[in-house]
């Protein structure tokens, strides 16, 4: 391998340049935080300098109308909810029993309550997800158990 001088200049140079820029006078650590931290408190102040947007009175009071809408509508909802749920306790004890004529009518009230929140409420898988999802838990289950039913298990 030849060495020669010129090829040698090059490298020598940018050796150097990486010196000086080692070599530029460092601020210390104390130096960067102050300056991070007004940058910061700077940006902040001007933040809460901005005033919000004025609204209309009158658009504010119908968005709480039909938020209070929403809410008792969900009230209601689960009201409903928690009288199926009930229901089913009613209709798990009245299997235990054997008294099966009582128990498929049991069956078949919570089946049809069941429908009637769908019916009532079509917009729930928007308005209200969870409750949405255990509403179609118990319609499944009410399936499964009037399919049970009718295939003889409890006899």
């Amino acid at each position: 391998m030849e060495i020669r001088p010129d090829k040698i200049e090059g490298v020598r140079q940018d050796e150097q340049q990486s010196a000086n820029r080692i070599k530029q006078p460092q601020q210390a650590f104390g130096d960067l935080l102050d300056a991070e931290v007004t940058k910061t408190s700077d940006q902040t102040k001007a933040a809460s300098t901005l005033t919000p947007p004025m609204a209309n009175p009158l658009l504010q009071t119908q968005a709480v109308s039909q938020v209070q809408e929403v809410e008792s509508t969900t009230e209601s909802t689960t009201n409903q909810v928690e009288g199926v749920l009930d229901k089913w306790d009613e209709y798990a004890s009245q299997l235990g029993s054997s008294d099966l004529k009582q128990a498929y009518g049991s069956l078949e009230t919570i089946s049809d309550s069941v429908s009637q929140i769908k019916e009532q409420n079509p917009d729930m898988a928007e308005s209200d997800p969870g409750l949405n999802q255990v509403v179609n838990e118990l319609d499944a289950m009410a399936t499964t158990e009037r399919f049970k039913f009718n295939r003889g298990d409890y006899i």
